[in-house]
């Protein structure tokens, strides 16, 4: 039968909304699922989890559980791959490191690169690991990537090997906060969303045929502040609130497309990330999602929900469907592969290497954007990027031309293991001191235990 292996199954939160929204796609009933991870009590406790929901939603799927990569592999026609190489941890000390030599909050992007940590090297050393087992393994099976940096992963495995890979992220479906602040019927708005992973824009907003953006000027100026002192505002969680924040109107207003989604925290400029009360500024009372604020309170309810994840495991008696009520939400994993495998036609919003859709961008990198599942024959000639054309040139050149090069900065310095290209993105950072600085930053990081494989790799 056709099999989903997920790598990285002992995922907190993507593996249990994985397997709700397979057991609502009955044209997938039938599939095998393996779940790879590891983490030997993650892995088992989310493989419990997850049969015991598949149970008590009658859906019909064989679940089958490994710590063997390449076993989970075999025979795979759909590879999810959800790994963080190391957890957090290792990300937190190394914050602690360069907030030491003065970059508050870290190196690099606040989101993207940095989730690999230094060079985004575990990361990416991962991917393209997986990627060539995919090659070798299963090589008609498409791989699905959604670990981060999917921006620099996508257009890496794109570029590196054969594998059939699309990048998939949920932030796009943020618009909706827009659209429930304006007070429209979201069946009668239709969107054109663009850009780069975590730096998406909104290109065209229209409400029953007509342009929408005046409504967003309106409430802009006539509502923002308002809601800028409401409780809603003020005691939401900072990831909830950021879609409509000062930082997310103050950049609509510079660069002339309203930004989407992780947007908001990853692309905002460096002004907005100063220090912490700057950034309460922007982002609300905790400073965003990727204050020290914000960024803990993250981290905690990560730890929270694992905590109940394991209890729910020790808990046969514990109904999951209650728990977790089946519907959809919202990830694109399981409606890509029913397109793929049933010959449906949908549209989806992918990470797909641009091949012209965006003018200005090279075609071999990977961009987000709204994508054609067709019913072609030829798996590959399945997904069509939808023609996107100009972007404006203030945003072009001050946002999307500096992350895309950020992002070939980071991809030359692992293809070639150049330590010197890494030292050079941190002296280019505003906050850097001095060259010595920078230098014993790079080689403090680079010799910590976890980097061991990394510093080899980036040779002197």
């Amino acid at each position: 039968m056709p099999q989903i292996s997920v790598i990285g199954a002992g995922s907190v939160v993507f593996t249990g909304r994985l397997i709700i929204d397979l057991c609502l796609t009955k044209s997938l009933y039938g599939y095998t699922v393996v779940l790879m991870d590891i983490d030997e009590k993650r892995l088992n406790t989310m493989y419990s989890l997850a049969t015991r929901y598949i149970k008590e939603m009658n859906a019909s799927f064989t679940i089958k559980k490994t710590m063997n990569r390449k076993e989970a592999l075999t025979n795979a026609d759909f590879v999810i791959n959800t790994v963080k190489v190391g957890g957090y941890e290792p990300m937190e000390i190394e914050r602690k490191i360069a907030e030491k030599y003065g970059y508050y909050r870290g190196i690099g992007d606040r989101v993207s690169d940095y989730y690999g940590g230094i060079g985004a090297y575990h990361q990416l050393n991962f991917f393209l690991d997986l990627a060539r087992d995919v090659e070798d393994i299963c090589p008609d099976a498409w791989l699905l990537q959604a670990a981060n940096p999917v921006f620099e992963g996508t257009t890496l495995i794109s570029r590196e090997t054969k594998a059939k890979v699309v990048g998939i992220c949920h932030g796009h479906f943020s618009y909706t906060e827009i659209v429930k602040a304006l007070g429209l019927e979201i069946e009668d708005v239709d969107v054109t969303i663009a850009g780069f992973n975590h730096n998406i824009w909104l290109v065209n907003f229209l409400y029953r045929g007509e342009n929408a953006y005046p409504f967003l000027d309106q409430w802009i100026q006539k509502e923002a502040e308002k809601y800028w002192n409401s409780s809603e505002f003020l005691n939401s969680p900072p990831w909830s609130v950021e879609q409509l924040s000062p930082a997310a109107v103050n950049m609509y207003k510079l660069y002339g497309l309203f930004p989407i989604g992780d947007t908001v925290r990853s692309a905002s400029p460096w002004w907005y990330h100063t220090d912490l009360e700057t950034k309460k500024k922007w982002f609300g009372p905790t400073g965003g999602f990727d204050s020290e604020i914000g960024w803990s309170i993250y981290l905690n309810q990560l730890k929270t929900m694992l905590d109940q994840l394991y209890a729910w495991s020790n808990s046969p008696e514990v109904a999951l469907i209650k728990a977790y009520p089946p519907s959809f939400s919202g990830e694109q994993h399981i409606p890509f592969i029913d397109a793929i495998a049933n010959n449906k036609e949908v549209q989806l919003q992918l990470n797909i290497p641009n091949n012209g859709a965006i003018d200005g961008i090279p075609n071999n990198v990977a961009v987000e954007i709204p994508t054609l599942i067709n019913k072609s024959k030829d798996d590959r000639k399945k997904v069509n990027a939808l023609r996107i054309g100009k972007l404006p040139k203030r945003l072009m050149l001050h946002v999307l031309v500096p992350r895309m090069l950020r992002m070939e900065q980071i991809l030359q310095a692992f293809l070639e293991g150049d330590r010197k290209s890494l030292l050079l993105t941190i002296i280019e950072d505003h906050r850097t001191k001095s060259f010595e600085d920078a230098s014993m930053l790079i080689d403090e990081q680079l010799g910590q235990s976890w980097n061991t494989e990394a510093s080899k790799h980036y040779k002197q």
